[in-house]
């Protein structure tokens, strides 16, 4: 851990290759999340609401959430102390230009993260744009991703969405469904009396597919994943 995390404003970049599980727990600072590419899951009670590249969201302070990245999705995070002002409700939003710019600075950053410098400024600059940010209703989204989160499992493009699909959410869907598919897997695994059952009740052929998706899109077995998701 640098001294940065312990600025008021704190910025961390994730820039991931493989499916990443978040677990569910209550945060004592704001978070706000910006993809800058790719997607992922914002997990909100039993509510997965999908977060596509060049929208953001804010959670206040004791927001009970987990945030699952999908594979190749690169995110900021941006962790601001209860001392300063910020929205008190959750929310999705399109950042303005400015946030956008200068989030995706701070991205890039690869200088010195002292608070007195040009690093500090921009957290401090990126803090003065929040109010300007319309959040809306985590139920408000584009008529593409509302389908997707009606039916993560089981929605269907046509032909000519397919790349509207790609542009958005970073791979095609039906990658996109076997990640979602291997997210509610983790999930049930624990409790599950029958792990082969559960893996085709999910899609998959049979619980040694189950564990092959796990290589290949977490980047290891499942048995170190399924107990801590």
């Amino acid at each position: 851990m640098t001294a940065s995390a312990h600025y008021s404003i704190h910025h961390q970049l994730f820039d991931l290759p493989h499916l990443t599980p978040g677990k569910r727990r209550r945060h004592i600072k704001g978070v706000l999340l910006l993809v800058h590419k790719g997607s992922g899951l914002l997990q909100l009670g039993r509510q997965h609401v999908p977060l596509t590249r060049g929208e953001g969201a804010f959670l206040p302070a004791d927001t009970l959430f987990a945030w699952h990245a999908l594979a190749g999705s690169r995110v900021s995070r941006i962790e601001l102390s209860c001392r300063l002002t910020q929205p008190q409700q959750a929310g999705r939003f399109y950042p303005t230009e400015l946030l956008a710019a200068i989030t995706g600075k701070l991205a890039r950053w690869q200088g010195e993260q002292t608070w007195q410098g040009p690093y500090g400024r921009l957290c401090r600059a990126l803090h003065d744009e929040l109010p300007a940010q319309q959040l809306l209703p985590f139920e408000a989204m584009a008529e593409l991703p509302a389908r997707v989160a009606a039916n993560p499992a089981g929605f269907t493009l046509a032909d000519n969405e397919q790349e509207d699909f790609r542009a958005l959410f970073g791979c095609d869907a039906g990658n996109w469904q076997r990640q979602y598919a291997l997210l509610q897997m983790l999930r049930e695994l624990p409790k599950a009396a029958d792990p082969d059952a559960l893996a085709k009740a999910h899609g998959f052929a049979s619980f040694p597919q189950f564990e092959q998706d796990c290589r290949h899109w977490l980047g290891s077995p499942c048995h170190s994943r399924g107990k801590n998701s």
